[in-house]
């Protein structure tokens, strides 16, 4: 309140101040006075002397006098208007400022700073209300930045935890899958394992009709049964008997086999003796442990009748 009287008093002296001097320039103007000329209207007149001593001689016989034309009335001059000249009258001298003028121009020099200082209160209050009503807009933001931020996060721990589902669900598939081909596998190998026993028990007790029934020669018939299938004979061979020497590891393993001579076949035959040996391993072994032998020779024969003969 105190800023404010302040400014409006020095507003007030101002314009007093030049309100004074407006008048002082008009006075000056008012005592200034130029000289003008008379114009009258009409006609000039002419006058003309006349002396009464010389009226009252007698008259003498002179000539009679002539009457005198009257002279032509000049045209009279328009009367011209004098320019009036403005007057330059120099300003009063200023008068010494009193004290209370003193303090008025200091209070007009202080003008600006203190309209500054009176409006800075104003300004802040304004912004004040701007911030007091912008807050709450930013709160509405900001609170619905959160929610969304919110919603994002539980969308996202959602399909997290859905992916995961499914790679459970994977794995457990996968872990079954392992599991069902294990126990297949298993059972596959139980059956192949007792087909096998049952075909050494067939292998031992099987015979050609022969009246050797012991155990090495069930073991040389099983080798037998089981070569002799893979030779791929060559069409060309009449009649053969050869003897392969066969070595073996246990478990019936081949390591090599090699055709002995005496042999009449040619070198096709011969391969075709070799090669139906390395096919039909691993050779009989279970059951036959104790008969078994690391290096055994095996009989060719075609037709199968000439390994009968001594």
């Amino acid at each position: 309140m105190d800023s404010n009287a302040l400014s409006l008093r020095a507003i007030t002296y101002s314009v007093l101040v030049h309100l004074a001097c407006l008048a002082v320039a008009v006075l000056g103007l008012l005592w200034t006075s130029s000289a003008e000329t008379l114009s009258v209207a009409g006609p000039m007149i002419e006058a003309t002397l006349v002396d009464f001593n010389v009226a009252a001689r007698p008259a003498s016989k002179s000539a009679p006098i002539k009457p005198v034309a009257p002279k032509p009335k000049p045209k009279p001059v328009p009367a011209v208007k004098p320019e009036i000249q403005p007057v330059l009258t120099e300003p009063p001298p200023p008068t010494p400022p009193r004290g209370e003028d003193r303090a008025n121009q200091a209070l007009v020099r202080i003008r600006p700073d203190a309209l500054t200082t009176a409006e800075k209160p104003q300004d802040q209050r304004i912004k004040r209300e701007q911030v007091d009503l912008t807050e709450p807009e930013d709160q509405l933001l900001k609170m619905e930045r959160e929610r969304q931020q919110q919603l994002d996060d539980i969308r996202r721990q959602r399909e997290q935890a859905e992916k995961n589902r499914q790679l459970e669900e994977q794995k457990l598939a996968q872990l079954q899958n392992q599991s069902r081909q294990s126990e297949l596998d298993k059972q596959r190998d139980q059956e192949q394992q007792r087909l096998q026993q049952l075909a050494d028990e067939a292998a031992q007790r099987a015979g050609n009709e022969g009246v050797d029934d012991s155990l090495l020669a069930h073991y040389k018939l099983a080798m037998q049964n089981q070569i002799v299938p893979q030779w791929l004979r060559p069409d060309t061979v009449a009649t053969v008997r050869c003897k392969v020497r066969i070595v073996q590891i246990v478990g019936g393993e081949v390591l090599s086999a090699t055709v002995l001579s005496p042999c009449q076949a040619d070198e096709v035959t011969r391969r075709s003796m070799e090669a139906a040996v390395l096919r039909a391993q691993p050779l009989p072994y279970r059951g036959f442990e104790s008969v078994f032998q690391r290096q055994i020779d095996f009989n060719f024969c075609y037709p199968e009748s000439l390994c009968t003969q001594p």
